[in-house]
């Protein structure tokens, strides 16, 4: 594995996983603090929210990255979820989170495209050596992140919950540099070598 290559992407993983631990750790706890929801309200909305997310999951992924690539894939998703945080931050009214939950949910686009330019990167012999590596940061992020949320949300609560949002777009964008790196121009290559294929997501 060419660890100069493949290291901004796979910090790029750990740094968007240890993001999405945010939902897991603080969405209930919003919720409840900025519109009183109940558990039914909380539940409605990550039902909502999970519908919407496996939708763009079963169908996009490979739809826009053949409309725009894997990397520019990646920041539509990175950027339609970022718009859906800041929405939710300001919200002060809960049908405001369903209405948006439809654009926040492109954000699922980006992962696929994150680890199809992974891939790219390495020699076929070496992909099971990527993907460990990946499971690796994976499962890092998800011990330091939660930690990290909670005691963030524990400080804004009081003042504005949803605060915790805005941190998730701030956390998001140190991504943007490690996938704006030398990277992609040899990707560019690889992937121009590399014949195009057919289908959704694996």
């Amino acid at each position: 594995m060419e660890s100069r290559a493949i290291l901004p992407l796979v910090l790029a993983f750990f740094v968007l996983s240890g993001a999405g631990e945010a939902y897991g750790t603080c969405w209930a706890l919003w919720g409840s603090a900025t519109f009183r929801w109940s558990g039914g309200a909380v539940g409605l909305s990550l039902g909502t929210f999970g519908i919407c997310q496996t939708l763009v999951q079963a169908f996009l992924p490979g739809p826009a990255s053949k409309r725009f690539g894997e990397r520019r894939a990646l920041f539509v998703g990175l950027g339609c979820a970022s718009v859906g945080l800041v929405v939710m931050a300001f919200a002060r009214q809960g049908w405001l989170v369903f209405a948006v939950m439809p654009l926040f949910a492109l954000g699922g686009i980006g992962v696929p495209a994150l680890q199809a330019s992974a891939t790219r990167l390495v020699d076929p012999g070496r992909q099971g050596e990527l993907q460990g590596a990946i499971a690796s940061v994976v499962s890092l992020a998800s011990i330091v992140a939660p930690l990290g949320f909670s005691t963030f949300y524990l400080l804004v609560q009081p003042t504005w919950p949803g605060a915790i949002w805005l941190s998730v777009v701030v956390v998001q964008g140190l991504a943007v540099p490690l996938l704006c790196n030398r990277t992609d121009t040899r990707l560019r290559a690889a992937s121009s070598l590399v014949p195009e294929v057919g289908g959704g997501p694996e």
